[in-house]
């Protein structure tokens, strides 16, 4: 029990460790070079191997934690399915024509990869002999529906998925994100994933002011889109709202209670 309680903490801080490492790194290239006009277009930089290291680590980390509560899980997991692919498929840039076959390669030792462990995944849940929840239903048919247009995708266009698929990943790896921290809320807890338990949180009022800092961030971008670093000032806004929940969770789950009665629940 002590071990995995530790090593689940031990993975929780590697992941803000990552983000540091990211945000140092980014930092010392734009005091050397610049800034960029997106986090992304750092892949083209000095700090672009710690970009793609940190993408993927940052991946690994969200599948490999488990949720407090099944749609929690769901959320994290399909976010880190997804980080991996923003590394992996670079976005466009001026003088910066795609290399379509490195992009080929890596996407789809990724996606094999994932369609290996999906079907683990499916054959550990059939070996328990017990039905997968509701939100492991969604989180199951949300990962086959991902992996089906990812394939699909690239086997039918690599120009078009060299284009456009960085985009569509990044979507894909904050929204999820932005979940977690609905679902971390009082009301996520007890109306959207349905745990019995009427609190289990002491930031309620911060985890939802970390919500509304998300939407003022986008309603931002949304209204100064045109500014040439409105979109780097919003994913630096999300990525900084999305550290400070996590230091806030992390503390939230320092309860030797809670611990104790989720190693009960085999979690």
């Amino acid at each position: 029990m002590v071990a995995e309680l530790t090593t689940y903490r031990y993975v929780r801080f590697a992941l803000l460790a990552l983000l540091l490492t990211l945000a140092v790194s980014v930092g010392a290239e734009t005091a050397r070079a610049g800034w960029q006009t997106s986090l992304s277009g750092y892949y083209y930089t000095a700090a672009g191997p710690v970009f793609i290291a940190v993408l993927g680590a940052v991946g690994v980390c969200l599948v490999a934690l488990r949720g407090f509560t099944d749609a929690e899980d769901v959320c994290l997991n399909l976010s880190g399915i997804s980080a991996p692919m923003v590394a992996f498929v670079p976005t466009p840039a001026a003088g910066h024509p795609p290399d379509v076959h490195a992009i080929v390669n890596n996407a789809l030792s990724f996606l094999v990869v994932l369609a290996i462990g999906y079907v683990v995944v499916l054959v550990a849940t059939v070996r328990r002999q017990h039905r997968p929840t509701p939100w492991g239903v969604v989180g199951l048919v949300a990962t086959a529906a991902a992996w089906i247009v990812g394939m699909a995708w690239i086997l039918l266009d690599h120009t078009s998925f060299a284009a456009h698929a960085h985009a569509l990943a990044g979507v894909f790896t904050f929204l999820p994100f932005a979940g977690v921290v609905v679902l971390n809320t009082d009301w996520g807890v007890r109306v959207l994933a349905r745990e019995a338990a009427a609190s289990r949180t002491r930031f309620d009022a911060a985890y939802w002011a970390i919500v509304a800092g998300m939407v003022v961030v986008v309603a931002v971008f949304a209204l100064v889109h045109a500014w040439a670093y409105a979109l780097l000032g919003v994913e630096a806004g999300l990525l900084a709202l999305f550290a400070l929940f996590w230091v806030l969770q992390t503390v939230d789950l320092l309860d030797p209670e809670r611990d104790l009665a989720s190693v009960a629940r085999g979690r």
